[in-house]
């Protein structure tokens, strides 16, 4: 069940003021804290609740919840703690006050291409220490990249995909792609992986940052080249 606001949770310690976004797994909330601080609350869903699975779903939500906490950067959102609340876990994180990049292109447009390069050197930076730790975020999009409102600041979210990984080693992972996203080995769950996975889909955001059009899929992209065909990804120049 969707919690409501002035739900409350931990006896008054959080309490539930808004829904701020529901995907595939999860669902965060808009909340405060008891000394009134604003606080994002991300838990599973209710879609996830009703599997015979939850409680492996559960024990992966957790895991990204210790992954995210050993990512500290100023560019990665950042966990305050983890609690239990109705038998579900919660991830209690900063809020961030701003918007996700995919949602400020789809209202504004292309983004200028100094301002696209500082939020990619901005998520990078944070991709490297992410990389440092032995995970994979594998799902870097422009969705998953908050912006503050002031514009000066880019913030890397949603770590529900990451993986641990050891570079170039053949590994097993679920499969999962944003397309136009995700490299052509996140297509395969047995394959060959890296900090270039990730690299893929920051190249790819910063692409759909400046030509306000989500890139060709690594799959249609693999298809023409094995085939003796050009690239269909039309250069960022030409785009539009």
């Amino acid at each position: 069940m969707v919690w409501q606001p002035h739900t409350q949770l931990q006896n008054g310690k959080y309490t539930i003021q808004k829904t701020l976004g529901e995907g595939g797994f999860g669902i965060t909330y808009l909340a405060t804290d008891e000394t009134g601080k604003p606080v994002a609350i991300k838990t599973l869903n209710d879609n996830i609740r009703k599997r015979r699975d939850f409680n492996q779903c559960q024990e992966d939500f957790l895991n990204e919840a210790l992954r995210l906490a050993q990512c500290r950067h100023p560019h990665v959102v950042r966990v305050r703690q983890v609690i239990q609340h109705d038998s579900l876990w919660c991830i209690i994180m900063d809020y961030i006050d701003g918007t996700n990049l995919g949602r400020w292109v789809e209202k504004e447009g292309a983004l200028p291409e100094t301002q696209a390069l500082r939020y990619i050197r901005q998520i990078g930076d944070a991709l490297r220490v992410v990389h440092q730790q032995g995970f994979l975020h594998r799902d870097v999009k422009p969705l998953n990249i908050l912006v503050k409102n002031d514009l000066a600041q880019a913030v890397l979210i949603d770590f529900g995909m990451a993986r641990e990984f050891t570079p170039n080693l053949t590994q097993v992972h679920t499969e999962y792609v944003s397309r136009g996203f995700a490299p052509i080995e996140q297509y395969d769950r047995r394959s060959r992986r890296g900090a270039y996975t990730d690299v893929y889909g920051l190249a790819a955001t910063l692409y759909a940052l400046v030509t306000a059009e989500v890139p060709e899929s690594a799959t249609a992209r693999d298809h023409h080249i094995a085939r003796g065909k050009p690239d269909p990804l039309i250069p960022p120049q030409q785009s539009g």
